[in-house]
């Protein structure tokens, strides 16, 4: 098997899968010495074991096999049947390098593409690495699935693993978990279940909640005392909370920040609410417990699902439930659209939400819809406004009828990611557009997110390979002269750099449609912020190996060439070239998340976003890296 770990022991169940994973992946034996084993690029030394002997084909076979402890670090939710990465993700990688990249995933990734990739990656079932087995891999990855407030995620993958073999780590996931829920009877049941076998004061704190939560209140103040004897009352927050409970009083705001799960459960108890400031501190925590807790007031609740959604904490079920859960009137939702807009952006959702649920002609619905996709854009909520109305939208015809709304339903099944709705709408939008619409300059001005969406067809890339084997790209014109770098230093094309390669009809296309777009790009009055996204879309094309126009390179060749930018670090940018062309998978993708992460800065790198997305496509994450690219896109306003 390529890139076979090297650990002991690894359970029967796992050797299969990797074997049939290894089936289902191209051949990598190039990148692994004689003796079958690979190099860590990280600890300089050797990674990986001799290929196990494969399986007798026959099923009736007889086997002898050999079955060895199941290692609990191993456990997991995801098989690869389910996204996972598979059972030798890890593979040349060290436990000491596994740990550190998980510990370090952004808490709230900028794209939820992101969030879904680093998901599968911390619940992947996978063997772990044979070094330093005193650090726990699973717990790391359950303490990031609380971090990054992946509550039901966490739970599940606690509960996967023996009773026996969890630590009091894995124990404090489960009842955090359940606490930010606002779960206390299920946190508290679990408490009961691992109080006896652990005694951190995490315990005895949780103790004290579980006394408040069923007003016994001697035994809380048993464990309060406990804890102030052995600690102090060096937890401002916590005995803070405490005493609030005690004399039914709320407690200081100045002692309500950089909340956990455990002050959170004693705000439940004191049914006091978490502070609204706690939503521009990207603790996901506290923005899952304003969603949660039962004392928070409901235009606060919408404001928190609405940033809680935006991030990923929650998913577009749970925000239109809590969206249909609003009260409105008949007549506000009538005249939903000419109403007086609410004051709270959340709430105006919700009434549009609800107001297009209601309404059962697809007409009416459609400009609903459309009312709604124009109010998020301008908050910069379109991505999410297109996931929350993904059913509706599939119950208006795809016909001509609305040729007026097929940018709007293109775009929003684009962000819903669901392709097939949008290339129906993709063909209204074109047999629709005339002189006497702005539907063809809208699509020149999509043109981009089509090309990277899958839904345009950008031509086949023609490739020739010179006689030293190394491969070019031949443009369709005279214009450039495609040049390498390898070890020898450039390398140029011979013949003669003129060559003129025949072009498809398709490229011919592509190229004239990019021209437009540039030409529509550069008319904008804020011609800094048209150069930068010029250089996203040229660089994302880059990642797919899609053409951009020689010309159009050009026209962005202008002073300063210096520029002030975001972006990883060059380890980072190593690393991860390293980890794809070695196909770790694991090790690349937890890299491409950080790389990822300047999407979210004005001035973020593009080309980190390129390697990202070229890392992702070349172990095989090609679905994930379009997607990625396109949210990217759809984010900046294209």
């Amino acid at each position: 098997m390529a890139f076979a770990n090297a650990q002991a022991p690894v359970p029967l169940f796992l050797k299969q899968e990797a074997e049939q994973d290894a089936n289902s992946q191209p051949d990598a034996s190039r990148n692994l010495p004689e003796n079958g084993t690979s190099q860590s690029p990280l600890s300089g030394g050797t990674f990986g074991s001799p290929q196990p002997q494969a399986f007798p084909a026959d099923p009736n076979a007889v086997q002898a096999v050999a079955l060895q402890a199941v290692d609990a670090e191993a456990v997991g939710t995801l098989g690869r049947e389910r996204g996972g990465l598979g059972v030798d993700m890890w593979n040349g990688t060290s436990r000491i390098t596994a740990t550190r990249l998980i510990t370090d995933l952004p808490a709230t990734p900028v794209t939820h593409t992101a969030r879904d990739l680093a998901r599968r990656l911390l619940l992947s079932i996978a063997a772990v690495p044979s070094d330093h087995k005193d650090i726990s891999l699973l717990e790391t990855r359950a303490a990031k699935l609380i971090n990054m407030g992946e509550l039901d995620a966490a739970i599940e993958l606690v509960r996967a693993t023996p009773q026996s073999t969890r630590g009091s780590m894995l124990a404090q996931v489960e009842v955090s978990a359940l606490m930010i829920a606002a779960k206390l009877d299920e946190a508290c049941a679990a408490i009961n279940g691992y109080s006896t076998s652990f005694d951190e004061l995490f315990w005895l704190k949780a103790a004290v909640i579980c006394a408040l939560h069923a007003n016994d209140r001697p035994s809380a103040s048993f464990s309060t005392d406990l804890i102030r004897e052995m600690e102090g009352e060096n937890d401002q927050t916590f005995f803070g909370l405490v005493a609030a409970i005690r004399n039914g009083s709320a407690a200081s705001p100045d002692i309500l920040n950089n909340l956990r799960p455990q002050d959170i459960a004693l705000l439940e108890i004191a049914k006091q609410s978490i502070p609204t400031n706690q939503l521009e501190t990207g603790n996901a925590a506290a923005i899952l417990g304003m969603v949660n807790a039962s004392a928070t007031a409901t235009d606060v609740r919408l404001e928190a699902a609405r940033k809680a959604e935006k991030l990923g904490l929650i998913d577009a079920t749970q925000l239109s439930t809590i969206y249909a859960a609003v009260s409105f009137d008949d007549t506000a939702l009538t005249n939903a659209l000419d109403g007086a807009p609410e004051g709270v952006q959340a709430r105006q959702y919700a009434k549009l939400y609800q107001a297009a649920i209601k309404s059962d002609v697809p007409a009416a619905r459609a400009e609903i819809l459309a009312a709604l996709y124009e109010a998020a854009t301008i908050n910069n909520d379109f991505a999410q406004a297109s996931r929350l109305t993904a059913d509706i939208l599939a119950d208006i015809p795809v016909n001509g009828d609305f040729s007026w709304f097929a940018i709007n339903a293109l775009k929003s099944a684009i962000a819903a990611d669901n392709l097939e709705r949008a290339s129906g709408w993709l063909k209204i939008a074109k047999n629709s557009a005339n002189p006497g619409n702005d539907i063809e300059s809208r699509l020149i001005l999509l043109y981009p997110v089509l090309a990277l969406a899958g839904l345009e067809d950008t031509g086949i890339p023609i490739t020739e390979e010179t006689g030293d084997h190394v491969t070019t790209n031949l443009p369709a014109d005279a214009q450039t002269t495609p040049v390498r770098f390898g070890l020898g230093g450039a390398i140029t094309l011979t013949p003669p750099s003129t060559t003129s390669a025949p072009m498809n009809a398709a490229q011919a296309k592509h190229r004239a449609r990019m021209t437009e777009w540039q030409e529509m790009d550069a008319a904008r009055g804020d011609q800094l912020q048209a150069k930068r996204d010029a250089e996203l879309i040229f660089s994302l094309f880059d990642g797919f190996g899609i053409e951009v126009p020689v010309a159009l390179w050009d026209a962005l060749l202008t002073a300063p060439y210096l520029d002030d930018r975001q972006t990883v670090s060059t380890a980072v940018s190593h690393h991860l070239e390293t980890a794809a062309m070695n196909l770790q998978r694991a090790k690349a993708v937890a890299l491409a998340l950080q790389a990822q992460q300047v999407a979210g800065a004005p001035n973020g790198d593009p080309k980190d976003l390129s390697d990202a997305i070229g890392a992702l496509n070349h172990i095989g994450l090609t679905r994930e890296a379009r997607r990625l690219a396109v949210e990217i896109l759809m984010t900046r306003g294209q």
